[in-house]
């Protein structure tokens, strides 16, 4: 079940994301947390996972309730995560649900991982800062 609130500032369940800004839109579910900063998602793994096909499916469940049907640029924090199951890493090459997506890590696993996505739909790039990835991402 996941925890989609929509101007709270309050958490109704623990959440793999950082704190939350007072009245933010957010998709918390799982092993994942989808937050809307202005025309901008962004996507936390809780650290140490291993992502299968059902978490993938949650995060898009997140980011369609955030988007309300539009592309909008998307930032994912890879801190953390331990892998991609081969089936997850599919339905993460295959989506179309962002109009850029700037991957944030912050060493050579987050390496690794975000070289297997960046062959996915939407334009990817890999970042080490999270400001210099939300900056490209809303970039034109």
């Amino acid at each position: 079940m996941s925890d989609t609130v929509l101007g709270s500032a309050a958490l109704s369940r623990l959440c793999p994301g950082p704190p939350h800004r007072p009245g933010s839109r957010r998709h918390c579910a799982g092993k994942h947390c989808v937050e809307d900063r202005g025309g901008l998602l962004v996507l936390w793994w809780a650290p140490g996972s291993l992502l299968a096909p059902t978490d993938v499916l949650g995060s898009y469940d997140g980011v369609r309730d955030l988007s309300d049907g539009h592309r909008m640029p998307l930032v994912v924090h890879l801190q953390g995560l331990v892998g991609i199951a081969p089936q997850a890493r599919s339905l993460l090459l295959e989506a179309s649900l962002a109009s850029r997506i700037a991957l944030v890590g912050t060493g050579p696993v987050d390496q690794v991982i975000a070289g297997f996505l960046e062959q996915a739909l939407s334009e990817t790039q890999y970042f080490e800062s999270a400001p210099e990835a939300m900056a490209w991402a809303r970039s034109p």
